[in-house]
């Protein structure tokens, strides 16, 4: 065996941590996520999970505005108010040690990233420490909820983690019948649409007031669809596949003052760079109306795509020939435009 140190954090007084030792495994499949005592949507507000003395509680690290994409630190903390010392089975790979039990509002269980599907299926050594904690002391350590399940839209979500101080069942060193998990307190989390990507709901045609949503199409009738928008002035439909983050920060000037921007700074970046666009003060060469365009080329892989357009612009006595390259990647199966590049070709 062999010490192992830096895990961890100590909260209050003295956490004694044995070496930790690791067998081959011949891989799990991921478990399911559902916890006991979420049946029905019941929500258990700050109600801290315990057991025999012992509890664990989580809540955020650094609360602040999340988006699907977000990084979401969640602190997890064991405490023991029992008389007796506890002992456990931290993993150094935490997912052998925790699960996640994610819901919507209408109780449905939220899909295990696929990182965390791929960990719990390899077969590898699992290592461990074991770690002692005395009565009235507390253990406590990071994790990042994204790494254990997956966000695709935005909503309210009810959170719960469950501890399993013997690694869950089938790890391993994990021991069948063992110890059962310890459920933790539930936390509410509110998630708000991805600021450079367009809402899955609240646009809607102008003419017939239909819903729009972003569909599964190619990447040339992507750009065909915007461009027919900007040609109609239906501002909602062109913003439709625009990847307007991407967008705003292809400009390095703006992409630093973003980088060292706060979440809700971000977000009001990118709601004044649409403003500006529809007023046609930035970017013009994205917002300019051609009169003609013939789409010359396409080529794309399962991620990131390119289409060429040759575009025409009507000065009343010539026109404006230029290639406008259209980069695209791929999102929850929907192509979004990223970036551009224009090149001219002269008159006629």
């Amino acid at each position: 065996m062999f010490q192992i140190e830096g895990e961890g954090k100590l909260v209050k007084q003295r956490v004694s941590a044995l070496a930790a030792c690791l067998v081959l495994g011949a891989g799990i499949s991921a478990f399911g996520q559902s916890s006991p005592g979420m049946a029905g949507g019941t929500v258990l507000g700050d109600t801290v999970g315990s057991s025999d003395g012992v509890q664990v509680s989580i809540r955020y690290y650094d609360k602040r505005v999340y988006y699907p994409e977000s990084d979401i630190p969640i602190k997890v903390t064991i405490s023991n108010s029992s008389p007796e010392t506890y002992r456990f089975k931290l993993a150094e790979d935490r997912v052998y040690s925790l699960g996640f039990d994610v819901r919507t509002q209408t109780n449905r269980a939220i899909d295990v990233a696929d990182s965390y599907r791929k960990t719990l299926a390899a077969t590898r050594p699992v290592y461990y420490r074991e770690i002692a904690v005395e009565p009235g002391e507390e253990y406590s350590f990071v994790e990042k909820l994204n790494s254990y399940v997956s966000f695709k839209d935005p909503g309210a979500y009810t959170v719960r983690a469950s501890f399993y101080p013997e690694l869950i069942p089938g790890a391993p060193t994990g021991q069948a019948g063992g110890a059962a998990p310890i459920l933790s307190n539930v936390l509410i989390l509110s998630m708000r649409p991805s600021p450079g990507l367009p809402p899955a709901s609240g646009l809607v045609k102008a003419d017939t007031g239909e819903t729009l949503k972003p569909e599964p199409i190619p990447p040339d009738e992507v750009v065909r669809r915007t461009i027919i928008a900007r040609q109609r002035s239906r501002w909602n439909e062109f913003f439709l596949y625009l990847d307007l983050e991407s967008l705003y920060t292809e400009d390095a000037a703006r992409k630093r003052g973003y980088d060292r921007d706060s979440d809700e700074g971000r977000r009001q970046a990118i709601e004044r760079y649409r403003a500006d666009l529809q007023e046609n003060i930035t970017d013009k060469d994205i917002v300019t109306v051609p009169a003609s365009f013939d789409i010359i080329e396409t080529r794309y892989t399962a991620q990131s795509g390119v289409v060429r357009v040759l575009e025409k612009f009507d000065y009343g006595t010539f026109k404006m020939v230029k290639e406008y390259d259209y980069s695209l990647s791929r999102k929850d199966d929907v192509w979004y435009i990223v970036s551009y590049v224009v090149f001219n070709k002269g008159t006629e």
